[in-house]
């Protein structure tokens, strides 16, 4: 009993802990994404609620959309396709959708389940959105929530000249999604695009791109007996980009497409049919969705699970190697994704634990060649970078705003340890310009998934090289909290200003990553001759 004891006491006051040492390839960058690589969304079923609990003139949303820059702003989603652009009517559209029969005239959620129902042929599951079993009611609008109706809505010019005011007054640049389900005899119909098109000329708008419908790969889906096919969908395009381009102040607008769900299941079939049809020679930026799982069966274990992020290696890489077989040169772009679909998980995607899913899915797509990542959404929804009551800012803010801060445009690659398990390590050339660090500089950042600490050093490195870290953690070790610590400091806007995330904690031994923690480690002294100017 005693010898018991003893062992049960050493083994108490020695903590577990693992040790890795981290490689990268010195040689040559593998990618430079886009400045606006992180951007963010508000989605277009927000215009239908009249901004919600939005204040776009809110002197706090400013400052923390500011501090995002550069940026895109994308207004699109599911609604998109039913909005109506009316510069001077302030009421709901009476119109209904042109695609429709008339049996599907106003056509609402429990409608579209009844029709589901009724029809079992056509329960199938779509691209991991939709139950085995039977219908998943958040297939209905996979980026925001279920609580629709599928009728036609009015935008006033009023609303837009508020929705772009915000985005030129924050610096960032406006992408806006049109409605593609305008069709006469069945060919998209743009006299209501070219409305708004003409009302931001009249008014000295500069759009940065335009979008043409959302996830039109499920449109069976949505409306049972309608389905618009990818070589349909090109020529459609085909007119857009003739009609955008045909105004000399748009010859350098961003087309965005085809915007599927994601690349997987039909959603990859009809993402290759559109390039293969020609759609891969008119966008300027192929597109595809991307959320991991359900939000209204997600468990706190699924946030930071290797299995379920490891899916998104696969996807990206479907969808990478698609594009580029179809011979489309057009920079890739996640050009809608979040954590889970219907809105995000409540008391999940809103907080700390939520960024093993976003910071992973950041260093994936930059290292396997995705030009941006929309984030899914600035505001509204479970998965908001802000608060949707008070529009404070959630744990994910924080952590884009660190990662915008730190991480430069330059990939590096990570030779070891592989990312697919539950320590994930990626790195870039540090954001010099933000930062202040000096040109050479490297940005590394680690997910310990584990249940054990791990120490991290550098193989390519002295090992007395100074590093720099800035390790996020939830308060109180809670990983539902909607506060975060950056090394041990509450981020907080305080007194209009948002907090010094520059300040490190500066050491030259291995760092140790905390279990489920997330961290950035900055090695200013590493003098990459890549990476300068990076």
């Amino acid at each position: 009993m005693g010898i018991t004891r003893h062992i049960l006491f050493v083994f108490s006051i020695f903590k577990v802990v693992a040790s890795v040492e981290i490689s990268l390839d010195t040689t040559q960058l593998i990618f430079n994404t886009s400045d606006k690589f992180l951007s963010v969304a508000i989605d277009s079923g927000i215009i239908r609620r009249n901004w919600e609990k939005f204040n776009p003139r809110s002197p706090l949303v400013k400052l923390l959309a500011s501090a995002l820059g550069p940026c895109y702003l994308r207004m699109g989603g599911t609604d998109a396709d039913f909005l109506i652009f009316k510069e001077k009517d302030d009421s709901l559209s009476s119109a209904k959708p042109s695609y429709l029969k008339s049996q599907y005239n106003n056509i609402r959620v429990q409608d579209a389940i009844d029709i589901y129902k009724n029809n079992s042929t056509r329960v199938k599951r779509r691209s991991g959105h939709l139950d085995q079993n039977g219908p998943n009611i958040n297939d209905f609008d996979v980026g925001y929530d279920y609580k629709k109706d599928l009728t036609n809505f009015t935008m006033t010019g009023q609303f837009f000249d508020e929705a772009y005011e915000f985005v030129s007054s924050v610096g960032w640049d406006f992408i806006f999604d049109l409605n593609l389900l305008q069709r006469q005899n069945d060919r998209w119909d743009p006299s209501n695009a070219m409305e708004l098109m003409n009302y931001t000329l009249k008014h000295g708008y500069k759009m940065a791109g335009w979008e043409l419908g959302n996830e039109p790969d499920n449109y069976e889906y949505l409306f049972g007996n309608y389905t618009l096919p990818p070589p349909q969908y090109v020529r459609d395009f085909v007119l857009f980009r003739s009609l955008v381009y045909s105004y000399p102040e748009f010859s350098n607008l961003l087309l965005i497409g085809p915007s599927v769900t994601q690349p997987i299941n039909k959603g990859i079939i009809y993402y290759k049919s559109f390039l293969e049809s020609g759609g891969g020679d008119v966008v300027t930026a192929a597109s595809f969705h991307q959320y991991y799982i359900d939000g209204r069966t997600a468990t706190i274990d699924q946030f930071y699970d290797p299995e379920v992020l490891n899916v998104l290696q696969s996807e990206l890489a479907t969808g990478v190697t698609l594009t580029r077989a179809a011979h489309c040169k057009a920079p890739i772009w996640l050009g809608e994704t979040s954590s889970a679909w219907g809105g995000g998980a409540e008391g999940l995607s809103d907080r700390y634990v939520a960024g093993f899913m976003w910071l992973d899915k950041l260093g994936l797509a930059a290292s396997l060649g995705v030009d941006v990542v929309i984030r899914q959404s600035f505001y509204g929804g479970h998965y908001a970078l802000l608060d949707q009551l008070t529009l404070e800012p959630n744990p994910d803010y924080w952590l884009s705003l660190l990662y915008k801060t730190l991480v430069g445009r330059g990939v590096v690659r990570v030779t070891s340890p592989e990312s697919t398990g539950k320590l994930r390590v990626y790195a870039h050339c540090t954001n010099t310009v933000r930062s202040g660090y000096p040109a050479g500089s490297v940005t590394v950042y680690v997910l310990n998934m584990g249940s054990v600490s791990c120490d991290v050093s550098f193989a390519d490195f002295p090992s007395n090289s100074p590093v720099h870290v800035y390790m996020m953690t939830a308060a109180d070790g809670d990983l539902t909290s909607q506060s975060v610590l950056l090394n041990g400091v509450p981020l907080e806007v305080a007194e209009g200003r948002l907090p010094d995330l520059l300040t490190p904690v500066k050491t030259t031994r291995a760092v140790s990553v905390p279990a489920l923690t997330y961290a950035f480690i900055v090695l200013p002294d590493a003098g990459l001759q890549m990476c300068v100017g990076g």
